[in-house]
């Protein structure tokens, strides 16, 4: 392995950083500007840049400064000249070798890899990655090409292989120096969400473990340094978000993070304490916010008030199809049929109600929605919470905030369904004689075409409060208090039912209870690999006015939109009226004027 000197070493020059966003991979905005850089000040930049912004070569040429992007046939073919030529000068001797040609030539390699990353296609992120590494196995170290070849990988879901090289460009900046703490950090956030994400706590996927009490248990990723005499280093994401915390103390994005794995393995004083730093440094920061309200609430559960899930009958079955898990919503009025709901909902984490909607609550909803996107786009300064960048493959996606109101027409739709939906809430979470269930969640997200399928995911860690069951130990952790349940209520305002393109809501059925066949890890990995019907994943393509409930902690997710119409829906989500603690893991997503100020009861919404 090559010896790596200071001098060699540079982040990526802007006109490369100019060429390309890529708002899926968090690690491309950890790395500010150059001029912001201090350990640029102290080395020698040598990354290439191309010396020209059009590329030209005997068969193609491409305009990279223009504002049309070329296609990808003709990114790919410009990427094999260029590759193609640079590989003749590794030939020649070098006597012989123009070292500015070579300069160029790498330059204008780098670009067009930057720009394949642009059509966010997996074949032109794959060739990507093969000019990168290219780059980088036949020239010098550079950490900003090797990040950047960590985030196309992470893009690809190739989460093992981004972890390796992102520790790479880490090991290399901690071992060369001269780069401040602040980058470092920013770094160690991304690595542990890596780790994080390929390596979930115990809780937080779908493996049946253990749950762990003590960080030091937490599953490590061993890396191999290649710099300073080499060796193995064991890292989890606790020791990643530790060492961040340690790299910046006035982070309040790595006390978040720390907060958040924290409150996964139930150090819930602990995470508080961090959720409290982090809001001093983020006081807008949405999560923070409801974890520390929930957290000041004075009511109790008192001694025996722990609300489990209704057990299953032996001979309950997972429905299969969109109709089988869609009721009439005339039986939200029906006492005998609210009990076979909620029992239904118990089995399959998940009811849809078609048409509880009007056409005219569906363009009173819309209108409020698409005001709100239009007001974001014109103004940098719009106050409506955007939390777009916490989502799942969020290209092409908005997620933001649905302000309540007390007088707004948008407001009282919003309430009817929810007094409608009340008695049938009341029964799955077993409230208590007040009926008022906590809002801790409204908002809505606009899926446009070219968006790609989310994985298969729950928004809450942890299972709902179950058991202990006959062939699952108590000590696995379903039956310990702390997980509260919770209920996600989506409106649909977009007909989904045109040839199921349109990136429709998908759901695995049962997957929201270990005691259920589809909440056996093997079936949901299998889900989570391919969405297909065969492996019981149901697309929702329903019409607009549908009403959706489900459990928080169903494996779900949006599905691609390969229409030319946007979707758009409302989401809500409740929980349980003794909740003392914000559910782990969820995007809270809610206006921040309204954190704790809005429940569901049998009139609808009001004030808490």
């Amino acid at each position: 392995m090559r010896v790596i000197a200071t001098s060699q070493i540079s982040l990526i020059t802007p006109f490369l950083r100019q060429l390309v966003l890529l708002p899926s991979c968090p690690s491309l905005a950890f790395i500010p500007p150059l001029s912001h850089s201090r350990f640029l000040q102290t080395s020698q930049s040598k990354v290439a840049a191309p010396s020209s912004s059009t590329i030209t070569s005997s068969t193609t040429s491409i305009n990279l400064s223009s504002t049309t992007i070329p296609s990808i046939t003709e990114t790919i073919a410009a990427a094999h000249t260029i590759q193609t030529l640079l590989s003749k000068e590794l030939i020649k001797p070098p006597k012989v070798r123009n070292a500015q040609t070579s300069h160029d030539l790498l330059g204008n390699l780098h670009s067009i890899a930057l720009a394949l990353l642009k059509y966010n296609d997996i074949t032109s992120t794959k060739r990507a990655v093969e000019l990168f590494r290219y780059s980088l196995d036949n020239f010098y170290e550079d950490v900003g090409v090797r990040e950047r070849l960590s985030a196309a990988l992470r893009s690809l879901g190739r989460l093992d292989e981004s972890a390796r090289e992102l520790f790479r460009v880490i090991d290399t900046l901690e071992c060369t120096g001269g780069v401040n703490d602040s980058i470092l950090c920013m770094l160690y956030l991304d690595l542990g969400a890596l780790i994080d994400e390929s390596m979930p706590l115990p809780g937080a996927g779908y493996e049946i473990l253990d749950p762990i009490l003590n960080e030091d248990d937490a599953p490590k990723f061993v890396f191999d340094r290649e710099v300073d005499g080499g060796g193995a280093v064991s890292l989890s994401c606790f020791d990643c978000y530790r060492k961040a915390v340690c790299l910046d103390p006035e982070c309040g994005l790595a006390h978040k993070k720390l907060a958040d794995i924290l409150d996964v393995i139930r150090k819930h004083d602990e995470a508080l304490g961090e959720f409290e730093v982090a809001a001093r440094s983020m006081p807008e920061d949405i999560c923070c916010a409801t974890h520390l309200h929930f957290a000041s609430r004075t009511e109790s559960s008192g001694p025996g008030a722990v609300k489990h899930a209704i057990p299953l009958t032996g001979d309950a079955t997972v429905e299969k199809t969109l109709g089988e898990i869609s009721s009439d919503a005339k039986k939200l009025l029906n006492t005998e049929s609210l009990a076979d709901l909620a029992r239904k909902f118990e089995m399959n984490g998940v009811l849809v109600f078609p048409k509880l909607l009007s056409e005219k609550d569906v363009d009173v909803l819309s209108k409020k929605v698409l005001d709100i996107i239009s007001l974001a786009s014109r103004d940098d300064d719009c106050e409506v919470a955007d939390l777009t960048d916490e989502t799942k493959a969020a290209n092409q996606r908005i997620h933001m905030a649905l302000p309540l109101s007390d007088d707004e027409q948008y407001t009282t739709v919003i309430s009817s369904v929810m007094s409608r939906l009340h008695p049938l809430l009341t029964s799955i979470l077993q409230c208590n004689d007040s009926g008022r269930i906590p809002l801790i969640g409204s908002g809505f997200m606009q899926t446009s075409p070219g968006a790609k399928a989310q994985d298969l995911h729950k928004d809450v860690h942890h299972w709902d409060r179950h058991g202990p069951f006959d062939d699952i130990p108590s000590s696995w952790g379903y039956s310990l208090d702390g997980s509260p349940r919770c209920i996600s209520i989506q409106l649909q305002l977009t007909d989904t039912t045109i040839g199921g393109e349109m990136g429709s809501l998908q759901v695995l059925p049962g997957s929201h209870r270990p005691d259920t066949k589809n909440g056996s890890p093997s079936v949901i990995a299998r889900a989570v690999k391919d969405t297909s019907t065969q492996n019981g994943v149901i697309p929702l393509t329903v019409l607009p006015g549908t009403v959706t409930m489900y459990s928080s902690r169903l494996w779900h997710c949006g599905g691609a939109n390969d229409s030319d119409t946007d979707r758009r829906f409302c989401f809500f989500t409740v929980t349980e009226d003794t909740t003392e603690r914000a559910p782990p893991g969820l995007i809270h997503t809610m206006q921040m004027n309204d954190i704790g100020k809005w429940c569901v009861t049998k009139h609808g919404l009001a004030k808490s």
